[in-house]
């Protein structure tokens, strides 16, 4: 039976389908509402009328958070072979785009799929477990926003409120903090739980929390935003995604500007390797003196600490490969 191709965009209130043959012809497209009976019924209708076989088809679309978590979990008890494809990479390996709508994506898709599926990373159960950690940690990245915003509002703006309205504003904000500080308690709880019910990515936990600077936080955002470190094969790779990974820009002899690291990191984990690397700079030996020699030399602060978060995935990377918690290498003084 011959191999087929579903490319799917992924909405909040509904799904556009799109199937190709394994010549790349576009068989038929379709729309159903992002629910799994809809998803279920239009699956099957397909294996009916196109003969399509699942384990014989690929189906790709690009990750957007939690409007694709129910579609995912559809077809990963279906065994159907999903790939969850970086929305760049779709977008630079089709080319240049002319007209864009939901159906049109949805046949992009399809074609980024027959046309790169050797390069198919799966999508798999172990994968789906790891959505329901990266949803309590969205939920509490959101409750401390919300608690930073009413810090300031605390901070800087009720002070400029009408003299009548401040004690009463702070009094407001005061009891908002509060009672997000008792959910940031129930959510960080869930997470533990969630952390713990896996013996494996307890361990991990257990292994890359040992290194100094890696506290709960960025152990547990690790974990999820790596699919519990099946991401990535190399410590540069997950340097790279984390924003701790410089690279040059030259052309020839000619210098095209300063080494920097790439724009397309993760924001929120590089911003959380940031605050790991001021911590491990206070309170380990070792890279508290590599800090200080480097700017002696004359190195700009940001790049040592840059350099610093470098050294911290070094670090993680080298605990899960050895299986061994990290061990503090004795500082020899010169």
């Amino acid at each position: 039976m011959e191999m087929k191709y579903v490319g799917i965009d992924v909405s909040q209130d509904h799904l556009d389908f799109a199937l190709l043959n394994s010549e790349g012809d576009h068989v038929e497209s379709a729309r159903v509402r992002n629910d799994e009976r809809a998803i279920t019924k239009l699956v099957n209708a397909w294996i009916r009328k196109w003969k399509l076989d699942l384990p014989q088809s690929l189906f790709c679309l690009e990750p957007t958070g939690h409007y694709s978590h129910l579609l995912l979990t559809v077809l990963v008890d279906l065994q159907v072979p999903v790939w969850l494809a970086h929305p760049m990479n779709i977008k630079q390996g089709m080319g240049i785009a002319r007209g864009k709508n939901d159906e049109i994506d949805a046949v992009r898709i399809a074609q980024y799929a027959r046309r790169f599926r050797d390069q198919a990373r799966m999508f798999t159960a172990d994968h789906l477990r790891m959505s329901k950690l990266k949803q309590l940690l969205m939920k509490r990245r959101q409750l401390v926003e919300s608690k930073v915003k009413l810090k300031i509002q605390l901070g800087n703006v009720n002070r400029h409120m009408h003299k009548d309205l401040r004690k009463t504003f702070n009094q407001l904000d005061q009891a908002q903090i509060r009672t997000i500080d008792r959910l940031l308690k129930k959510v960080e709880f869930m997470i533990a739980e969630e952390i713990n019910a896996d013996p494996q990515v307890k361990h991990q936990y257990d292994l890359i929390s040992s290194v100094p600077g890696v506290g709960p936080v960025l152990a547990s955002n690790l974990l999820a935003l790596t699919d519990a470190f099946s991401r990535f094969s190399t410590p540069r790779q997950l340097a790279c995604h984390a924003g701790a990974a410089p690279f040059e820009s030259t052309s020839g002899s000619s210098v095209r500007g300063r080494t920097r690291t790439s724009r397309k990191a993760n924001a929120g984990l590089k911003s959380l390797l940031h605050m790991a690397a001021l911590v491990a700079i206070r309170n380990d030996a070792e890279l508290g003196t590599y800090y200080k020699r480097k700017v002696a030399e004359g190195k700009p602060k940001l790049c040592v600490i840059n350099a610093v978060r470098g050294k911290i995935v070094h670090r993680v990377c080298a605990v899960l490969r050895k299986d061994h918690l990290y061990e503090k290498r004795p500082l020899l003084l010169s």
